[in-house]
């Protein structure tokens, strides 16, 4: 995705957002130690090509497809139809079937349930028939009759070149800190409140996600809302909770200054 605004009715113009972004790559580690799987980390992207879609069942009527290109082990471009899809998309989503608050002061709560199906990747035989037959790690969930479906992650590289209405960008990492009370005035012990870190380096912006609750962001420091506060981009919100289970990931975000 590229070259990628949109467009503000208020100030009657195109707010830059994306200047690039795509999936650099997707690894695939299988938890399976034995000989025959310890060696298999497909890279989906760069020796699959990640993915296509199919009409009316991956993406709904109304999408426009692409092709995209990949480049083989010999170099040789390689097309993938169908592989990006492009909708509208009709979800109900909060902010479109909720736009006014009748009562001021008051905040609406929406519970969305999705439920779907997921499906796993790669399976290995098995002599069992039922999990009462497994005295042993078999790496994985027994799926049917002699089949394990082998535990495995699946780690996605993004690229993104973000132009927060233009190209002048800072990268802030807003972190929820406990303030214990000071004053007497107040029965409260203690409540939280965001202390934000501006990376200066590229080093600053080396993050490791933990369960400690942060939200990364990306601004624009010259440009701010009619209330003073800055046009931002949420990369990662407070749900952090994602670990870094194989040595290749020294850390989950990286950023580079231009």
């Amino acid at each position: 995705m590229s070259l990628a605004s949109i467009d503000d009715v208020q100030e009657q113009k195109y707010r830059r957002v994306l200047y690039r972004g795509f999936i650099s790559e997707m690894f695939v580690p299988y938890m399976d130690p034995t000989e025959e799987w310890y060696y298999k980390t497909f890279f989906d992207s760069g020796e699959f090509g990640f993915v296509h879609h199919q009409p009316f069942t991956d993406c709904p009527a109304n999408a426009v497809f692409l092709d995209a290109c990949y480049a083989s082990s010999d170099g040789t471009p390689v097309k993938i139809s169908n592989a990006i899809c492009i909708y509208e998309k009709y979800a109900g989503d909060t902010m479109w079937r909720h736009t006014e608050v009748e009562i001021p002061g008051q905040v609406a709560i929406f519970l969305d349930y999705h439920v779907e199906l997921t499906g796993i990747l790669e399976v290995k035989g098995a002599t069992n028939t039922h999990t009462d037959q497994i005295k042993e790690d078999v790496y994985g969930t027994l799926l049917a009759d002699y089949t394990i479906g082998v535990y495995h992650d699946h780690f996605l590289a993004y690229y993104l070149d973000l132009d927060i209405d233009g190209e002048a960008n800072s990268f802030i990492k807003n972190n929820l800190e406990n303030v214990r009370v000071k004053h007497h005035g107040s029965p409260r012990k203690g409540y939280w409140t965001v202390v934000s870190e501006t990376a200066k380096t590229e080093a600053d912006a080396r993050i490791k996600l933990g369960l400690k609750a942060s939200e990364l962001v990306v601004v624009n420091p010259s440009k701010k809302t009619k209330a003073g506060n800055k046009n931002i981009h949420i990369i990662f919100s407070f749900d952090l909770n994602v670990q870094l289970t194989h040595c290749i990931l020294n850390s989950h975000f990286f950023i580079t200054f231009p």
